[in-house]
């Protein structure tokens, strides 16, 4: 397990990159207290991004881009994996950047997650298992 590493899901992100975010206060101030190492996957930036203005979608482009944080790419049997956990949890109705976050924590050992989305997260298991650790914004 990577204890420094959490897992950023979109509401955070979102609410990092703009000020009016009702989120956008406290996830400043978590982002500043927080000395560790950010992991995400594409569908994350994707989904944020749909929230976002022009200048603030390059905003994240930028960081994206740069050494804050680390964007992992499920190969073939991570795209697998996702296609599993989103029939697992259909019920759910989960969107495809919370499956594939699942994937990440499982395929990266990263149990902590940042996120404001406590009424998933709080029911997702990595490996059916074991729950996250919630970072709540």
């Amino acid at each position: 397990m990577n204890d420094d590493a959490v897992l950023l899901d979109t509401g955070v992100l979102a609410a990092l990159l703009d000020r009016n975010d009702a989120w956008h206060h406290r996830a400043t101030i978590w982002m500043g207290a927080f000395h560790g190492r950010l992991h995400t996957v594409e569908a994350v930036l994707v989904e944020t991004a749909f929230f976002l203005s022009a200048r603030q979608r390059a905003q994240l482009a930028e960081l994206a881009a740069g050494p804050t944080l680390t964007l992992h790419h499920p190969d073939a049997a991570g795209l697998s994996r996702i296609a599993q956990l989103l029939s697992k949890y259909a019920d759910q109705d989960p969107d495809w950047a919370d499956a594939a976050l699942i994937w990440l924590a499982e395929s990266a050992g990263i149990d902590r997650i940042a996120t404001v989305d406590q009424r998933d997260f709080g029911v997702y298991r990595i490996q059916g298992r074991r729950k996250f650790r919630l970072e709540l914004i």
